[in-house]
This record gives C-alpha cells, sequence and structure tokens, in this order.
C-alpha cells in the first residue's frame, strides 16, 4: 500500500479542519476550535489502488508559522485553503505557496488550492472563482475546487485529486530518473572501451 503525506495549509477558521472532519468522519463540527497540529490516517481506494493517506491538520494562527516548515518539508502534496467570505485569506494562501517553493526548492509540487464556505456564496462571497482560477492556472501541478464543508460539496474530490496530482508527479520524476540512469549507463559503457595505438 503507498502512503502519501498531504498537508492542508490556510489562515484559521477557513475550514482545514472541518474539511478534514468531513472526509475522515463523514460529518460536520459547528464549533470552532483553532488546531495547532492533528493527524488523520484514511486508507482509499484510488484507481485501482489502495492508498493510505496521512492528512496533517496544520495551524493557522500566525504564531505556528514556524512549524510550517518542517510539515512542508516532509508533505508530499499541499491543500492551500481560503475562505471565499475573506479576501486576506486568499492573500495568505499566495505567501504560503511561496514558502512551499523555497522550502522545496522547485515550483514543481502538487497543489490543490480551494475556495471553501461555497455554502455562503450568494450572500457573502468576497474572492471571485474566476481571480482563484486564474491563480490556479498560473501555479505548476495546480489545480482550483470550491468547496462547502458543511455540505460536504467537492470535498471527496479535493483529496482524491491530490492524491492523483501525488501519484503522476511522482510517476513523471520515476521516468526522468530512470532516463538519468540509463543515459549515464550509456555513457559509462561507452567510456569504458579500451584502443590500442
Amino acid at each position: 500500500m503507498r502512503h502519501f503525506k498531504v498537508v492542508l495549509l490556510g489562515a484559521g477558521g477557513v475550514g482545514k479542519t472541518s474539511m478534514t472532519t468531513q472526509f475522515v468522519q463523514d460529518k460536520f463540527e459547528e464549533n470552532y476550535e483553532p488546531t495547532i497540529e492533528e493527524i488523520h490516517k484514511k486508507v482509499i481506494q484510488l484507481d485501482g489502488e489502495q492508498c493510505m493517506l496521512e492528512l496533517v491538520d496544520t495551524a493557522g494562527m500566525d504564531q505556528f508559522t514556524q512549524m510550517r516548515e518542517m510539515y512542508i518539508r516532509n508533505g508530499d502534496g499541499f491543500i492551500l485553503v481560503y475562505s471565499i467570505l475573506d479576501p486576506t485569506t486568499f492573500e495568505d494562501v499566495k505567501s504560503i505557496r511561496e514558502q512551499i517553493v523555497r522550502n522545496k526548492y522547485t515550483e514543481q509540487v502538487p497543489i490543490v488550492l480551494v475556495g471553501n464556505k461555497r455554502d455562503l456564496a450568494e450572500a457573502e462571497r468576497a474572492v471571485d472563482e474566476d481571480i482563484a482560477e486564474k491563480l490556479a492556472a498560473r501555479w505548476p501541478h495546480c489545480r482550483f475546487i470550491e468547496t462547502s464543508a458543511r455540505e460536504h460539496y467537492e470535498v471527496e474530490d479535493v483529496f482524491l485529486h491530490i492524491v492523483r496530482q501525488i501519484k503522476d508527479f511522482e510517476n513523471i520524476r520515476k521516468t526522468r530518473v530512470d532516463a538519468l540512469h540509463k543515459e549515464a549507463s550509456t555513457r559509462r559503457r561507452s567510456s569504458g572501451k579500451c584502443s590500442v595505438m
């Protein structure tokens, strides 16, 4: 069984814990208690393969931003969550992505950008869906999805999509490594020939 470490990042109160609880336990908690760190595990069947997901639900409060670097270094893929009701949380995911790129030393990182609280969109939307879609399109290996953790809308799709992205990313990386090994092996064989003069 393959293991995938998925890290949820975003400002406090955007719904990271609610999304995780909906996905893992199929329930929504009305009461909000700030998270410091919670790790959830869930086995899923995806594309004919059993996968163990380790979901790291991180703190959104500023005093815990130092811990993000550890989560980022150890993560295989990232779910960046903002509230569609609060533009500052949308700005936060941009800086979080920059932190991911700095810590991973590459822009090639599997990410799902999530606009949560869609159930409140009609009355209170402050971040247009188009703006988020354009941002996700600029980031390599990123997909944008709007969700409602309360109504369980598109929540499962977020987690399934990030695992697919991680799998695809690992396959691409493995193909590149195999090609480099083959090229190095060919070079060694061709340079190892002896010439008599």
